[in-house]
C-alpha cells in the first residue's frame, strides 16, 4: 500500500498547496518531473508542520526555505504560541520506500548550527527572510527547538543517522530539554492528510470515578480520571487537545517537572496536590454502562479540548514514558463543560477566565521569611522601598528594586558562580526551600540592606554597561552576550574587585572598561572550549561555567 499512500499525500498537497508555494526559482527548468519532485518536497515541510503545530497547512507556504544553499532546512516556522521554532528537512519517495542519507542529515545540523548561531551569511534570501522569527527564538531562554525530518519512504533511520541526530540533540539538552526531534514517516504523514488537518474534531471516551453533573445553566460533568488515560489523550491527540488553549503544552519548566516528579514518586497524593483539568466539548453524553451509579460512568465528548490544565496534561504525559506502573496509579480531578447549548461566547469564556485567577508561584512564599521584612524596614529608613512581596511595589524606579532584582543581584555578586548560573538556569530555585542553601546563602541575618540595596545598584551599572556592549556584537558573539549576561555580570563584578562590605565607587568609564574585557575574555574562551554549545544551554550547565569562571 506504500505507493498508494504516497500518491494520496501527492494528491492532497497538489490540491491545498498548487499557487501557495513559491517556485519561481524552476521557472525555466524543462524537467517537468524534477519541478513536481521540488514542489512535492517543500509541499511535503508545509504538511509536516501542520501537523506538528495545528498551522493550517495552507498558511505554511511561506515559511518554505528549500533551494540553492538552504543550508539543508526545507522549512522555518516560529509557532509564537508554544514558543517553538521548527527546522524542518524533508525528503519525497516516489515510490515509498527509503528514508533519510547520512549525508544529508549532516548537512541539516550543519544549517541548525549556523541558525542557532545567528549566523545566516552564505544561506538563501527565503532562510534570510525568516531572520526575525529565528531571532524570536534564539533570544527567548525559554524557546524550544524541534527539529522535524519528513520522508514518503516506509524505512526508519539507520542506525548511523540517528545516532549523528542523537549526539547533537543530547549536546544542546546538557542542562535541560532545549531541543527535541521528531521523525514524520510516510505512515504518520498519511495520517495527517486523513484527517485533513484541520481536521475532525477530538473525540474521547472519558471514563469518571465518583462523578456527579450540573445541569444549570449550562450542563457539566466532573470527578475523577486515571492519570494513565489522560496521557492517552495526549498520545492520541497531540497538540490538538489544546487547540482552544491559551497555550500549549510548555514543556520541562520548573512547575512542569514538579508535576512530573510528583507523579513519578508519589502518585497517590497527586489528586490532593493538583488543581485538575477543565475540557470543554461540544457535546457529552453519557454511555448506558454502569446505569445511574455515580461510582463511574463513561462519558462520550465530541469536540473535547483542554481549555486549562495543559501543562498537567503534558506533564502527565511525559511521567507516563519514564514510569508508567506509578502514573497509573495517580488521579486527576477533572471537569468538563457542554456548551452545545450554550452561547457562542461561552466556551471563549470559559477558557479565558480559567486562565486569568491569580497563581501561587514559589517567590510568593518568600514573604513567609522575617528577614525579609527586616530588610525592607532598613531600607525604608533609608528612602529605599524593596518590594519582596507580588504587587508591593510603589515609589519611583531610581530607589525601587523587588525580589527578583534583588535576588540576581546577590546572586552575581556572590564569589562563587554557581549562584549565579541558577539565577540564570531558573532563578526559582533560589527560592525554593527558605530554611537552607541556595536561599539562606543569599538571604540570612547577616545580610543587611543597605548591603543588598548596594548589590542592586553596581549590578545596574553593570548591566547597562553589558547592555550598550552587547549592540555592537552580532551573530553568535551577540547571542553570548545575551545569555551569558549573568555570568558575564559575575565575572565583570570579580574583574571590578566587589565586595558587599564596601560601598561600590568605580566610575562609569572603569564599569564599562571591565565589561568590555570581560565579554572579549568570555567569547574568547567560548570560542575555544565550546564551539559548538548553544549560549543559551552554555550559560546554564554549572560544570561549563566553572570551566569558564577559572579561566575568565
Amino acid at each position: 500500500m506504500s505507493k498508494l499512500h504516497v500518491t494520496q499525500i501527492e494528491g492532497y498537497l497538489s490540491t491545498t498547496l498548487k499557487g501557495r508555494i513559491d517556485m519561481s526559482d524552476y521557472a525555466h527548468h524543462s524537467d517537468t518531473s524534477q519541478v513536481k519532485k521540488a514542489f512535492l518536497t517543500r509541499g511535503l515541510g508545509a504538511l509536516a508542520a501542520s501537523h506538528m503545530t495545528e498551522t493550517p497547512i495552507a498558511e505554511l507556504g511561506s515559511a518554505i526555505t528549500d533551494g540553492s544553499k538552504d543550508g539543508g532546512i526545507d522549512l522555518i516556522y516560529f509557532n509564537a504560541a508554544e514558543l517553538t521554532l521548527y527546522l524542518v528537512q524533508t525528503k519525497w519517495h516516489e515510490d515509498g520506500h527509503g528514508s533519510m542519507e547520512l549525508g544529508e542529515v549532516l548537512k541539516f545540523i550543519e544549517g541548525v548550527k549556523k541558525v542557532l548561531d545567528n549566523n545566516l551569511d552564505g544561506l538563501n534570501e527565503r532562510v534570510q527572510t525568516k531572520r526575525a522569527d529565528i531571532e524570536r527564538a534564539l533570544f527567548d531562554a525559554n524557546a524550544k527547538f524541534m527539529l522535524v525530518l519528513a520522508h514518503t519512504g516506509q524505512e526508519e533511520l539507520s542506525e548511523e543517522v540517528e545516532a549523528a541526530l542523537s549526539t547533537y540533540v543530547e549536546t544542546q539538552n546538557d542542562t535541560s530539554e532545549l531541543m527535541f526531534l521528531r521523525v514524520l514517516k510516510q505512515s504518520e504523514l498519511h495520517k495527517a492528510v486523513a484527517a485533513g488537518l484541520a481536521g475532525a474534531p477530538v473525540s474521547a471516551e472519558v471514563q469518571l470515578y465518583g462523578w456527579g453533573q450540573v445541569r444549570e445553566p449550562h450542563f457539566a460533568v466532573y470527578g475523577q480520571v486515571c492519570a494513565a488515560d489522560v496521557a492517552g489523550w495526549m498520545k492520541a491527540n497531540g497538540p490538538r487537545l489544546f487547540e482552544k488553549n491559551l497555550r500549549q503544552f510548555l514543556g520541562t519548566s520548573a512547575v512542569n517537572q514538579d508535576i512530573v516528579d510528583t507523579l513519578v514518586q508519589r502518585p497517590e497524593d497527586f489528586w490532593y496536590f493538583n488543581n485538575g483539568i477543565t475540557a470543554v466539548a461540544s457535546d457529552v453524553a453519557k454511555k448506558p454502562i454502569g446505569g445511574n451509579s455515580s461510582e463511574s460512568a463513561i462519558f462520550e465528548c465530541t469536540g473535547f479540548c483542554v481549555v486549562n490544565g495543559a501543562q498537567t496534561v503534558g506533564s502527565i504525559f511525559a511521567a507516563a514514558t519514564q514510569n508508567a506502573e506509578a502514573v497509573a496509579k495517580a488521579m486527576v480531578p477533572v471537569r468538563i463543560i457542554s456548551s452545545a447549548k450554550s452561547a457562542d461566547p461561552f466556551a471563549s469564556e470559559v477558557t479565558r477566565f480559567t486562565n486569568t485567577q491569580n497563581a501561587i508561584e514559589k517567590r510568593d512564599f518568600v514573604a513567609l521569611d522575617p528577614q525579609q521584612e527586616r530588610i525592607r524596614q532598613e531600607l525604608h529608613i533609608e528612602g529605599v522601598e524593596y518590594a519582596y512581596k507580588s504587587g508591593a511595589s510603589t515609589g519611583t524606579a531610581a530607589k525601587r528594586f523587588d525580589l527578583a532584582e534583588a535576588t540576581v543581584a546577590l546572586a552575581c555578586s556572590s564569589i562563587d558562580v554557581t549562584l549565579a548560573v541558577q539565577a540564570k538556569r531558573e532563578i526559582g530555585k533560589l527560592w525554593e526551600d527558605l530554611s537552607k542553601a541556595p536561599y539562606k546563602q543569599l538571604f540570612n541575618s547577616g545580610v543587611t540592606g543597605p548591603m543588598v540595596w548596594q548589590a542592586v545598584q553596581a549590578m545596574r551599572i553593570v548591566d547597562q554597561a553589558l547592555a550598550a556592549t552587547t549592540s555592537t556584537y552580532s551573530g553568535r558573539e551577540n547571542l553570548i552576550c545575551v545569555h551569558g549576561n549573568r555570568f558575564i555580570q559575575w565575572a565583570a563584578l570579580r574583574r571590578l574587585e566587589y565586595a558587599s562590605s564596601k560601598p561600590f565607587s568605580r566610575s562609569e568609564g572603569e564599569v564599562q572598561a571591565a565589561v568590555q574585557a570581560t565579554i572579549e575574555r568570555v567569547i574568547d574562551l567560548v570560542k575555544s572550549d565550546f564551539a559548538d554549545s548553544y549560549p543559551a544551554s552554555l550559560f546554564k550547565n554549572l560544570a561549563k561555567c566553572k570551566a569558564l569562571a577559572g579561566n575568565a
